[in-house]
């Protein structure tokens, strides 16, 4: 019940910091899209994703990827939005496979470090689905499956190397805190930003 709550209370602050961003923002603004590639690490504590199969403190190394597409106000703060997908790293299935999905919504603020760098950050909700399969190893029947999902928090932070006025290239640290652990990664993309 508590959880339910403070989900509804970081989707008023988000409508907020949206509302406040509108009433503040001069009349030239942008679109963007991107494109970023990563890896990181998938943290899972135990957790129990089917009623015959357990995830016993996962730590996977996880690569990832994330499609997203924008609007920055020229006062610096953007809203965005995106899909991001996270799959563990596991040779000729022989432990436990992890894929993680997120679709994101998110607010956030960057300013001019300098004449061709951008340093900010998002924080947001993500909505995600794990789902997780057994290993072959030493498993002499058939896998087992199973997946969870719900809403969480996440934060971006990072720079970007503005090689002109409709080319960025993102440099990204995200922490995901999710009901059954954490997901930690770094990724590197491309931003075009359309006037």
């Amino acid at each position: 019940m508590s959880f339910h709550r403070e989900n509804i209370r970081i989707s008023r602050v988000l409508a907020a910091c949206m509302l406040l961003m509108l009433a503040c923002s001069p009349a030239r603004s942008e679109v963007f899209i991107g494109l970023d590639v990563g890896a990181g690490d998938l943290d899972i504590d135990n957790v129990s994703v089917a009623p015959d199969f357990e995830l016993f403190s996962v730590s996977d190394t996880a690569t990832t990827y994330q499609v997203l597409a924008g609007y920055e106000f020229d006062n610096g703060f953007h809203v965005v939005g995106g899909f991001e997908e996270m799959d563990s790293i596991e040779f000729f299935g022989l432990g436990d496979q992890v894929e993680l999905e997120a679709l994101k919504l998110g607010v956030g603020f960057s300013t001019p470090a300098s004449k061709h760098f951008r340093a900010g950050g998002t924080i947001g909700i993500a909505s995600w689905d794990l789902e997780a399969r057994e290993s072959i190893l030493f498993n002499p029947g058939p896998e087992a499956t199973g997946g969870l999902d719900d809403t969480d928090v996440y934060f971006d932070i990072g720079v970007e190397w503005v090689i002109n006025e409709t080319f960025r290239v993102p440099l990204t640290f995200s922490y995901n805190d999710y009901d059954f652990g954490d997901a930690t990664t770094w990724r590197i993309g491309i931003r075009i930003h359309m006037q």
